[in-house]
Parts: structure tokens; sequence; C-alpha cells
């Protein structure tokens, strides 16, 4: 009895191992079939090609369609007009589209129509992009020798004489410290500046800032611990002035080459980014921003933590009743709000620290 119920058990299995083997082949299949048709199926409908190539070339998704003739070329292949009417820059446009079936079909069953390159018309375009940044038109990088020469353009940004399709070109942009922007070079116009378009990143903020951090504690520390500039680290090597920035606030640290206060810290730091500028004409390209960071600097003067040190035994009895709240007050912890100002530049994706303004904290 025990070996007839193991077989039958055994039996089961295998018919619902066999169900499961054969919904799965049904599942692979079906999806292999789904995906078969739609690839083959994308460009079986001339409208539907016409429709993606004006929604790519003229960056607009608002438009009238009138079908037109269908008429053959000398290789007897069908050619079908369309033309569109849309709105761009505030003018209405009307662009005729003609599209001419393939003579191979894809997969061997499904006819494919293509834009004929006949009917697309070049324009010349100049471009105007920041120096250093990526710059793609229609997914094509400008070479060195569409770079063209214009009088009293800033180092920091680069002129390009394209020719562009006449519905115009889809424009991407990558490069710090700029968001990766993307959009169409319009052909109404013969100038596009495409830093009019541009933000800063998000990701070049939070570089900024933290840059601005650390040069704030590095510059501090430095000079309370009795170093010199030459000892601060590579984040102030752009940096012009850092030996006046480091004598002032020596001066206003150190009295006698002793330090005036025994700590520092910061924190509640804000930053608040002004707009990108460029460099003048004789100077060296970059892309440049101003920060502005505000922050609460604490401190604790040195006089307190000298007496806490000596044990002045004359604290409980020998107080003056003259003594001052004040006069206290000045050996208590402190704290400040401050505001620095930094100035960067974005060379090849680098950034570096130009000029700093830090205020003393006395």
């Amino acid at each position: 009895m025990a070996d007839n119920n193991q077989q039958y058990m055994w039996r089961q299995r295998r018919k619902r191992n066999a169900r499961i083997t054969v919904w799965l082949i049904f599942v692979v299949l079906a999806a292999a079939g789904g995906t078969f048709a739609y690839k083959g199926l994308k460009d079986s409908n001339p409208q539907t090609v016409a429709e993606r190539y004006v929604k790519e070339k003229a960056g607009v998704d608002d438009f009238t369609v009138k079908t037109g003739n269908r008429s053959l070329t000398s290789a007897n292949q069908f050619v079908q007009d369309y033309t569109f009417t849309y709105v761009t820059d505030g003018s209405t446009v009307e662009k005729r589209v003609s599209l001419v079936q393939q003579n191979e079909k894809k997969y061997g069953l499904f006819p494919q129509w293509s834009v004929q390159p006949e009917t697309v018309q070049y324009v010349d375009v100049q471009l105007i992009a920041p120096v250093g940044v990526q710059v793609l038109v229609d997914g094509v990088a400008p070479t060195d020798s569409d770079v063209q020469t214009v009088d009293d353009l800033s180092p920091g940004a680069v002129c390009y004489q394209l020719s562009v399709d006449d519905m115009g070109g889809k424009l991407q942009v990558n490069g710090l410290p700029f968001e990766s922007y993307e959009g169409t070079v319009l052909t109404g116009e013969e100038t596009v500046d495409v830093r009019n378009a541009l933000e800063v990143s998000e990701n070049a903020k939070v570089q900024m800032e933290e840059m601005g951090k650390s040069m704030l504690n590095e510059l501090f520390t430095a000079v309370v611990s009795g170093k010199q500039a030459s000892d601060l680290g590579s984040l102030f090597d752009q940096v012009p002035d850092k030996e006046d920035l480091f004598q002032r606030l020596s001066e206003n640290l150190l009295e006698d080459g002793t330090p005036k206060v025994s700590s520092i810290s910061f924190d509640k730091f804000v930053p608040e980014f002004g707009g990108i500028y460029y460099p003048g004409k004789d100077e060296e390209p970059f892309v440049g921003m101003e920060m502005t960071l505000s922050y609460t600097c604490s401190f604790e003067p040195a006089d307190k933590a000298d007496k806490a040190a000596s044990g002045d035994e004359t604290a409980s009895g020998d107080e003056t009743e003259d003594e001052t709240e004040e006069e206290s007050g000045t050996e208590a912890a402190k704290s400040q709000d401050k505001e620095a100002v930094f100035f960067f530049r974005y060379q090849d994706g680098a950034c570096t620290v130009s000029s700093v303004k830090v205020p003393g904290i006395l």
C-alpha cells in the first residue's frame, strides 16, 4: 500500500511539473512574440514615424497634421507626404515631411518607413555654450573645426557654427556646475546662447558648500595653532590673497603670538548662491560662481580657560562686589552669526576657489 501511495504522489508531481513547464514556455513565447511584433510594427505606420520625427526635431507636442499625396520614386518606392502645422517661438510654422517606404521589410514581414533625406533642409546656426561642458546636437559633439571666433565673447564661452535641420536639432549639455540640460536648437534665430537656459546643479552646490566649510575650519585652526599661510592645504592653492587673509585673522585672534580664544567651532551653515558669471576678455577661460556662506561661530575666550587651569583660590572669598556682569561675561563662551564669501571657478569639470572673504570673530 505504501508503494502505491508513493507512485501516486510521484505521478502527481510529474503532472504538476509538466503543467508549470508548459506555462513557462507559453509565457516566454508570448513575451518574445510581443517584443517581435512591437519592434516590427514600430516604423510600419508612416504617419507615426512622421509625428515622432516632428516631436523630436521641432520639440513640440501640439500640432495638426494633414495627409498629403502618395507617389512613387524612380526606384518604385512609395512616398507619403504630410503637412504639419505648429507654433514655435510665437510663430506659426508649416512644415512638409515626406516618408519613403523602405525596400526591405522588418523581419521580412513588416513594411518600414523613414524620413526622405531629400526633404530635409539644413540651416547654419551659431550655438554659444559655456566652456568645458559637453555639447551634443542630435547626439553628435561639435568638433574643433566648428569653433568660431566671435569678437567680445567671454573666454568662458565657446561659439560653434553648426548646420542644423531646419526643424531644429536635439540639444544636450552636460558638465559641472550645471544640471544636465535637454532642449532644441531652433533655427528661427541665427545665434542660440544656451548659457541663458542652464541652471546650477545640486551636486555643484553641495560641492561648493563642503569646500567652504572645510576652508573655514582649516583656516581658523591654522591661525590658533601658530601655523603659517604656507601651511594651508590645496584648497587655498588658487587663492592669491591668502597671505593677507591669514594675516588679518592672525591680528584678530592672536595677541603677542598667543591665541585669544581657547576653542572655535562652526555650525548652522546656510549657503546662498549667486548667478553664474564669466571672465572678462583678457582672463583665462572658466565658469564662475559666487557663494555666501552664513554660519554660527562659537568660541571660548582664552582667559576663562586660563583661570580655570590656574585654580584661582581668591575666586570664592576675595571677589569684590565691584566686578560687573559685563566683565564676567567676557569669560563666557560666545557665539556670533557670520558670513563668508567664496568665489569658485569651474574649469574642465574641476572646481577651485579663486578668492575668499572671511570676517574675524573678535
